[in-house]
């Protein structure tokens, strides 16, 4: 007797509190506009295109905390691309826990095996490359995609004469900005070319005959002298 008296009135209870907007509002914990969205009135601003500039590429303010690159191809191709013996780095979109951009590879890089200090995905747009890791070598092609975790070395190789775009996304480092973070790939250009100068290695011409990548990268490439070949004057 006791459960068929308590349960009619849990419901009666139940559809009180569905019926009243307060309580619904309350249970919810924001209110709701007219039209149903979650945004009231007067607090909606239009859209903004914001123009490319020489560190940043062209993006569509579509809210507050919501934008929006069109094509990521085209960015990368833009003036903020900044040139670096490990490829052309391209800055895309700074979230409040995430950073993205794009990397170019040209045909005959190589970037020997090396840790990275915070974990990456990383997304492969078009052409293919080498991945390697433990010494071991990998192909990626347009559509794979990888995670490497915090400390992990990993090095990256383009024997393959179309070289490759690849989107890159990392978590942000602590007070890291957009104009610092696009500041950095500027100051890594600057480290990178000097070693380049010391003698390390960042293009296959610089390997000996009968090093690793160049064994695979001729397994794979049947015309990799070739691409070994145009890496010279391109590196210079």
């Amino acid at each position: 007797m006791k459960i068929q008296t308590i349960i009619p009135a849990l419901l009666a209870i139940s559809l009180a509190a569905c019926s009243d907007p307060t309580s619904a509002e309350e249970s919810h914990g924001h209110s709701h506009a007219p039209d149903g969205s979650h945004v009231m009135p007067g607090d909606i601003k239009p859209a903004m295109v914001i123009q490319a500039t020489p560190s940043s590429p062209e993006y569509i303010q579509l809210a507050t905390n919501v934008e929006i690159i069109e094509s990521v191809d085209e960015a990368m191709k833009g003036a903020s691309s900044t040139f670096t013996h490990e490829g052309y780095f391209g800055p895309l979109l700074f979230g409040e826990e995430l950073r993205n951009y794009t990397l170019r590879l040209e045909p005959g890089m190589f970037l020997s095996e090396h840790p990275h200090p915070t974990e990456s995905i990383i997304y492969t747009m078009g052409g293919r490359w080498v991945l390697c890791s433990e010494g071991k070598r990998q192909v990626m092609e347009a559509g794979s995609t990888f995670h490497f975790g915090s400390g992990m070395p990993t090095g990256w190789e383009a024997p393959f004469p179309e070289g490759a775009e690849i989107l890159i996304f990392k978590k942000k480092k602590e007070g890291e900005t957009y104009q610092s973070f696009t500041q950095g790939i500027g100051e890594m250009s600057e480290t990178l070319d000097a070693q380049y100068r010391e003698g390390e290695p960042f293009y296959y011409h610089q390997l000996a005959a009968d090093h690793p990548a160049i064994q695979f990268a001729r397994m794979k490439n049947p015309d990799f002298d070739e691409v070994l070949e145009a890496s010279k004057p391109a590196a210079d």
